[in-house]
């Protein structure tokens, strides 16, 4: 059993990334639509070229790592990944020292830049999990722990943006990443130098130029791995989807103030769930805890669908948030579950970092089609923003019930 102090020195490396993907995932597209001017559905391609990045970025970052190791420590890339992220974040919320028909371009150069330091540092961060211990029993307390540091980081952040002004020009999310970086670049540190790596692979991964191909033969073996791609898929969608609307939700009702509210929900909620859905799931699974979350995520997503005003907007945004922090904390505590079960074949192993990165590809994926998603709503408002996240979280519940990941670690690799 690892201690104590290791477990959230893991933790720490969380606090920093979260302060980075909730700036994305929650202001950042509000900030290029509503205060730089740029179109919806120019904006939500910028999301889209991200996601694409991610595909060759992550597999490259993947792979090395695997193949490095033991040399290079995971630790080290979080150490140089994590803080060059939070910098490049304060260049994307920077007013683009650029004319205004350069300003998409200048948007879409940060965002990809800001996306490849992300996968430098969280990819590697995610296997750490795997290569920590190989006792599932760590792999929930670790994933536990990681969600209520990731809770705070977003917090910080949501904090720090609600108390700057944010005017038209939005400046108080210019002055806010720089107090973000400052924060989170600590964090990073303490993960690097205050955890171990014990499980080592005995055969080294692919090389990279093999990568991709390697990742898409993994991907047809293997339907443990599928089932959690589909899974993340469908949960990220729904989750992504709700976050990236918040504010849009109560600008819709000439509530704009009460949004920056609502965007402390998500860290809130993490913070205060997370061990509660951890518990559950010793008691009952990982999957009916799944299961449990969905179906309640689409209650309170279809609850605000039926009302009006601020206070009802609170109501299903706060339920569908608490859900979603029980689908996140569960499909992440299951990766480790399905790395070692692709391991298992003496022909594949060595893959936890690569398996981290498909998982988290698809976690971006998602967050780009959720973008896709909010901005043809905003095209078309006959479509509720609360609507479109209602049948999200229908498609997340249809997967926990129907296509589900596995739960334990006897699964092979299928012939």
């Amino acid at each position: 059993m690892l201690r104590r102090r290791e477990i959230w020195s893991y933790a720490a490396g969380d606090f920093g990334f979260n302060t980075v993907w909730q700036s994305i995932e929650l202001y950042l597209l509000f900030y290029y639509v509503r205060h730089l001017g740029i179109a919806p559905q120019v904006a939500s391609l910028i999301f889209l070229a991200g996601a694409a990045a991610d595909w060759l970025m992550d597999v490259l970052v993947g792979v090395t790592a695997d193949r490095l190791a033991p040399r290079v420590r995971l630790g080290t890339w979080v150490a140089v990944g994590g803080p060059l992220a939070v910098l490049i974040l304060c260049a994307a919320f920077a007013l683009p020292p650029v004319r205004s028909g350069y300003v998409p371009y200048y948007a879409l150069a940060t965002y990809l830049a800001l996306r490849c330091a992300y996968g430098i540092g969280n990819i590697p961060y995610g296997a750490l999990t795997a290569r920590m211990s190989a006792d599932p029993g760590d792999h929930l307390r670790l994933t536990g722990a990681r969600m209520q540091a990731a809770a705070l980081g977003g917090l910080v952040a949501a904090l720090v943006y609600a108390a700057l002004p944010a005017g038209g020009s939005g400046g108080g999310f210019s002055l806010g990443a720089p107090i973000l970086a400052g924060i989170a670049v600590p964090t990073f540190f303490f993960t690097a130098f205050g955890t171990r790596e014990r499980v080592m692979p005995a055969v080294a991964a692919p090389r990279s130029h093999r990568a991709l191909v390697t990742m898409f033969a993994l991907l047809g073996r293997s339907p443990a791995l599928r089932r959690l791609i589909a899974t993340i898929l469908s949960v990220g969608l729904a989750v992504s989807l709700l976050n990236v609307s918040l504010l849009f939700v109560f600008d819709q009702i000439g509530a704009q103030r009460w949004g920056y509210y609502a965007a402390l929900l998500p860290a809130l909620s993490l913070l205060v769930s997370a061990p509660l859905w951890t518990h559950l799931a010793t008691r009952i699974g990982q999957g009916a805890t799944s299961r449990y979350a969905a179906v309640l995520m689409l209650g309170a997503a279809l609850l605000g669908c039926v009302g009006d005003g601020v206070a009802m907007a609170l109501v299903s945004v706060t339920g569908a948030i608490v859900a979603g922090q029980g689908l996140s904390v569960m499909f992440w505590s299951l990766v480790p579950a399905t790395v070692t079960a692709c391991e298992r074949d003496a022909e594949v192993v060595g893959y936890a970092a690569q398996i981290y990165a498909a998982a988290t590809i698809a976690r971006k994926l998602a967050q780009a089609l959720s973008t896709q998603v909010l901005a043809l709503t905003l095209l078309v408002p006959a479509i509720p923003i609360l609507g479109s996240i209602a049948l999200a979280a229908l498609l997340a519940t249809l997967c926990a019930f129907f296509y589900r990941p596995i739960e334990n670690t006897h699964h092979a690799l299928a012939p």
